[in-house]
């Protein structure tokens, strides 16, 4: 039976765990928001391992399915790129949600595509900010 230190740590512990999984979705959301223009996007994790982003009442849930393919694959490939916890994914799939109404609201959700790391590959980390190591001369007087 665990003590009661020893439970308050394991409660502890798990608070953390899940504050880092909530600021690292919150983190990808801002960016996928920013990245697209757009605020109403919904990001859910799934046991850790399913990825799962929304874009809510988007004109491109109108656009063709070649180009619909071609944007969710943009934003699967954002998420490989800025969610620190890429590497324990198993899937991100990318949907379109159609909310519609006053006071009592009808929503059609389709999540159509799905992608896997091993079809994105690693992370392509963005090289601005790193500056070329530059050799420096000592010289002594």
């Amino acid at each position: 039976m665990l003590s009661s230190r020893g439970l308050l740590s394991l409660v502890t512990l798990a608070g953390a765990l899940g504050c880092a999984d909530l600021k690292d979705i919150l983190s990808l959301q801002q960016g996928l928001s920013h990245e697209f223009q757009t605020s109403a996007i919904n990001v859910n994790i799934n046991n850790s391992a399913s990825l799962t982003v929304v874009f809510t009442n988007s004109p491109v849930a109108d656009l063709s399915e070649p180009e619909q393919s071609a944007f969710a694959r943009r934003v699967a490939e954002y998420v490989r790129d800025h969610y620190a916890r890429y590497d324990q994914l198993r899937s991100i799939d990318v949907g379109f949600a159609s909310v519609k109404g006053v006071g009592v609201t009808f929503t059609r959700t389709r999540i159509p595509y799905r992608f896997t790391p091993s079809e994105l590959g690693p992370p392509q980390r963005p090289k601005e900010g790193l500056a070329p190591k530059v050799a420096v001369e000592h010289v002594v007087p």
